[in-house]
């Protein structure tokens, strides 16, 4: 993985990024999960090459990567490099070396936010838990998370349109957006799936937006959309 601008610049994205993740959907409220594939940051990012300043003309959000094993893999069926995280919550995830829990926001009737990333790495990845989830997963990004992006995060502008599709066998919807962050564009990817019964996760993937397109950062959210696992019910 690459690094992105100076170590103040990384701080400064890092930081942001997490306190804009607060109070959305699925934390504080426990009232529904982010969806879309995400920078993510997804829930969750996933477009062709940004730079800083294409809020007037976004690009099209281009197809998230394909989530069939590379031929780099290894006989795990990781890239070099990475390892299952199992977290206490119950879900599993293939992270980077070197990545780490950043940050833990619980809300009401069991609903979380966990926050992955590094030091020295602006990229993050959020996974949300909700159990008060409506029963359409366009509805959940458009209704409930939209919303709430539009008030938290500035400079915040919807790429594309919200598409419905369908993750692990399970209703799902991926948006993408960017935000400004202390001046340093982001973009970030959300998947977020229905488990049922009100129940829903989504996968925000957040990296800076002239980035998202490097192979690392490409391969990272390959990774995390074909090894995460729901906790079993």
């Amino acid at each position: 993985t690459t690094l992105f601008g100076t170590a103040l610049a990384v701080a400064t994205v890092t930081a942001a990024v997490l306190a804009a993740t607060q109070g959305l959907p699925g934390v504080g409220d426990g009232s529904a999960a982010d969806a879309p594939p995400a920078s993510a940051s997804g829930p969750a990012g996933s477009g062709a090459p940004d730079g800083p300043g294409d809020r007037d003309t976004p690009a099209p959000p281009s197809p998230p990567p394909s989530s069939s094993p590379s031929p780099s893999d290894g006989a795990d069926g990781l890239p070099p490099g990475y390892r299952t995280h199992h977290a206490p919550e119950g879900f599993s995830v293939a992270l980077p070396e070197g990545w780490e829990r950043l940050d833990t926001s619980r809300g009401a009737d069991r609903g979380y936010r966990v926050t992955f990333g590094a030091d020295g790495d602006p990229r993050t990845l959020a996974v949300t838990y909700g159990t008060r989830v409506g029963s359409d997963a366009v509805a959940v990004w458009r209704d409930d998370v939209e919303p709430r992006l539009e008030r938290s995060e500035d400079g915040y502008e919807r790429v594309g349109g919200i598409r419905a599709t369908t993750y692990q066998g399970r209703e799902a919807a991926d948006m993408e957006w960017y935000a400004t962050v202390d001046g340093t564009r982001v973009r970030t990817f959300g998947r977020g799936f229905l488990l049922g019964g009100g129940r829903g996760f989504s996968l925000r993937w957040t990296t800076p937006a002239a980035d998202r397109e490097e192979p690392a950062s490409r391969e990272a959210l390959r990774t995390f959309l074909r090894t995460f696992r729901p906790a079993a019910d």
